[in-house]
């Protein structure tokens, strides 16, 4: 369900008679009576993590909807913070209201924002701090948004898995940042693929391979913490790599199209350009079959390394009529693109949608706060 364009329901009435739709399951949740502070029209919003996605994702959920004020902030370093609350301050003016009092630094900042009167809370730390994070906003009874990935690891996995299994039993709405869920081409595709339109999804490709990232210089005096963390994305306990970090998009995607994860994975990675200490231990390319449950399988491709052939896109190859390993499958026969990249022929097409629409993670955004017309509590198990 996209956003409505009616504003003439307030948003506190709507509450009151509206429920979140969790996952894909299709199940009902009915969300809980008192979701504005003091019982008012105006959703307060407070942010964990203050960094280029922190600050983006506020920015987007106060250009959602009327009603929106951005309240309290946490983050870990001051510097990060000060940047982030100019920025906003100069961006939505109208919409920014964090004072000293309600600004936060330190490893606890999470707590003391969880600790003011906000409505929802965006979550926008490095992922490793995701599954305590988010626990801590459910255990508080705030509704979340929060950034893809949700955890690094198996243990990070499970106390996400327990902690959607309480918020839907205390009707909190949780929307993640699998950015492709919210977009209104990769949704009218989706409802074709499932409807049988192509036939059974038998294999396919998902690629993002692109050049290297930014890079945070180490400073005399900081600490190894510090850096690490300024440096999250080259290190697995807070990023997970990057084919979990950021390949996760299209994955969701493929899994999206094949009603669940992958029940297997074979593959190989490595480092061949980012040798030196300072980009930590993660690798720069992966390739891996992914088979689900049905016998499809997926090659996943991921790469970022300077001065390579770049490629984002999503391709499945469906047949119809005999089961999958009845023969082999000649993708120049039988291919048929999911989603597709430039290149991509794409049979099932969506150009027919209209005129350009939002970013999709700018849609996801939006959907987290209650007054967009939509409260989705995702299972990160669908």
């Amino acid at each position: 369900m996209l956003p409505s364009n009616d504003s003439t329901v307030s948003r506190r009435a709507f509450l009151k008679t509206s429920a979140a739709t969790i996952g894909a399951s299709g199940a009902i949740l009915s969300l809980p009576q008192r979701v504005y502070a003091g019982g008012s029209d105006t959703l307060r919003v407070g942010v964990v993590g203050c960094g280029g996605r922190g600050t983006g994702a506020a920015r987007d959920i106060a250009a959602g909807a009327e009603g929106i004020e951005i309240v309290a902030m946490g983050d870990l370093v001051p510097d990060r913070l000060a940047k982030s609350r100019a920025q906003l301050a100069e961006n939505i003016p109208e919409q920014y209201r964090v004072d000293d009092a309600r600004a936060f630094t330190g490893f606890d900042a999470y707590q003391r924002v969880l600790e003011t009167d906000i409505d929802l809370v965006i979550l926008a730390t490095p992922p490793g701090f995701r599954p305590v994070h988010l626990q801590a906003a459910v255990a508080a009874g705030k509704h979340i948004f929060t950034e893809k990935p949700v955890a690094v690891d198996p243990v990070g996995v499970r106390a996400v898995l327990a902690a959607a299994d309480s918020a839907a039993g205390k009707g909190i709405a949780v929307v993640a940042g699998t950015q492709r869920r919210h977009d209104p081409r990769y949704i009218e595709i989706m409802r074709r693929v499932h409807d049988g339109a192509i036939g059974d999804v038998v294999a396919g490709q998902v690629y993002w391979n692109q050049g290297g990232l930014w890079h945070f210089e180490r400073t005399a005096g900081m600490s190894d913490m510090e850096w690490q963390i300024r440096n999250w994305l080259y290190f697995t306990w807070l990023s997970g790599d990057h084919v979990v970090e950021q390949h996760i998009h299209n994955i969701d995607v493929a899994n999206w199209a094949l009603g669940g994860p992958p029940v297997r994975a074979n593959g190989v990675g490595g480092r061949q350009s980012r040798l030196d200490p300072s980009f930590g231990h993660v690798f720069d390319h992966f390739c891996v079959e992914l088979e689900y449950a049905n016998g499809a399988r997926i090659l996943s491709m991921c790469r970022q390394q300077d001065d390579t052939v770049r490629r984002r896109a999503v391709h499945g190859h469906a047949r119809r009529g005999e089961p999958i390993g009845a023969q082999p499958v000649d993708p120049r026969r039988t291919g048929v693109p999911v989603v597709g990249g430039r290149r991509a022929r794409q049979p099932v097409r969506s150009g027919a949608h209209g005129p350009r629409r939002e970013h999709p993670r700018r849609l996801s955004a939006e959907r987290a706060a209650p007054g967009c017309r939509e409260h989705a509590h995702r299972d990160p198990r669908s």
